[in-house]
């Protein structure tokens, strides 16, 4: 036991007031006896021991067990000052008080935290040339509890929904689509995922009418720009508009996934490890068009159209995202083997020359010395 500083009387001794000798009687010192003597302060022969305390610490968390479309409330724990003592120093208390913060907080959350609906709302604009639609959401209690997004998307009032694209992360809130036909109607929907993979609501309906168009295309597509050097199976690289048809590109296979030129389907697939074995494929579709929008990678390590499909690194899973969607700090595999970080990300909004390049059957090559993905063929290209 710590010393408090006070000294303590176990028994009481009788003397005799004449002349002070003792009786030889003794007694316990209760505090129930008439005569109790209560601990009396003394310092010098009971010097108390070095306390420390801790000061206020605070940890807030959401509560986090609500349903699929619902978030919950921030809710504060706190330990007050002086709650927690130590014999060592006033870091070791405030050490202890946050321990007890960590274990108990989530719990206080979900205890005292309420559910609240959370549905998205999503809004949409068309750009200056009528040929991508922007689309951003949001929701009303920010993104707690939200891991992800679906978005939805149907040609025509008469259309069919279906899956469009999948977003994997809870803090991206916009997106555009430009894979688009001249003169059609496109309406959007979104919903919410949460950690169970649960979605939630779908919000409300948002639509655009594209433009007429202009000669060669305006812009859409999964297309790298004019210049953009391509490597051929002998390791020599040439510029994307000096390709042809049924050339031969380096290309490759990666372990555990089952290619495709489907990007709903791509954007499911995600990988901790990259192993990646090298072949060859041809070229069964090139194109030109105009592109009123691209995404600057690296200074121009990479220059390609939003939606271009490609290979990142991220949180540690390999997995194909919009090239739109890519962040600094996220990585990309080299035709070295290297991993190259994502240092710069601009968007360039003057008009570029881009070349819509498919392959067959595989559907991967390598753009300026990076592991990308082919562009998808139209469904039901204008005549």
């Amino acid at each position: 036991m710590a010393n408090t500083g006070y000294k303590s009387f176990t028994l009481l001794e009788r003397y005799y007031k004449d002349d002070g000798t003792s009786t030889g009687e003794t007694k316990p010192n209760v505090v129930t006896d008439p005569d109790y003597i209560a601990p009396i302060l003394d310092t010098t022969s009971c010097p108390s021991d070095a306390r420390y305390y801790n000061n206020q610490q605070t940890k807030t968390v959401p509560k986090n067990n609500c349903s699929a479309g619902e978030a919950g409330t921030e809710v504060t724990l706190t330990a007050y000052t002086n709650q927690f003592v130590s014999e060592i120093s006033v870091t070791d208390a405030n050490n202890q008080a946050i321990a007890w913060l960590e274990e108990n907080a989530q719990v206080y959350a979900n205890n005292l935290g309420t559910c609240v609906i959370n549905i998205p709302a999503i809004a949409s604009s068309l750009s200056e040339d009528g040929m991508t639609i922007n689309l951003s959401w949001s929701v009303p209690h920010n993104n707690i509890g939200i891991t992800g997004y679906q978005l939805y998307r149907k040609v025509g009032s008469g259309g069919t929904w279906s899956a469009y694209r999948s977003i994997n992360y809870g803090d991206i809130t916009t997106t555009s689509d430009n894979l688009l036909t001249p003169n059609t109607t496109y309406y959007y929907k979104i919903s919410t995922r949460n950690a169970a993979n649960q979605e939630s609501v779908p919000s409300n309906e948002t639509h655009q009418t594209t433009g007429e168009g202009s000669t060669g295309g305006s812009g859409g597509g999964n297309c790298l720009v004019e210049g953009t050097l391509i490597t051929l199976p002998d390791g020599s690289r040439k510029a994307i508009e000096e390709l042809h048809l049924e050339q031969l590109l380096l290309s490759a296979e990666i372990e555990t996934l089952i290619d495709t030129n489907n990007a709903n389907e791509l954007y499911k697939w995600s990988s901790e490890s990259l192993s990646v074995k090298r072949i060859t494929s041809p070229i069964t579709k090139l194109t030109q068009k105009d592109a009123y929008k691209t995404m600057i990678i690296n200074d121009g390590l990479l220059e390609a159209t939003p939606t271009h499909l490609q290979l990142i690194q991220r949180d540690g899973f390999w997995r194909f995202i919009p090239l739109e969607d890519i962040k600094v700090g996220d990585n990309l595999y080299s035709i070295d083997n290297e991993i190259i970080s994502v240092t710069s990300v601009k968007v360039n909004l003057e008009k570029r020359r881009i070349f819509p390049l498919t392959l067959n059957p595989f559907h991967t090559y390598f753009a300026n010395g990076i592991l990308t993905h082919n562009y998808k063929e139209e469904q039901n290209p204008n005549p």
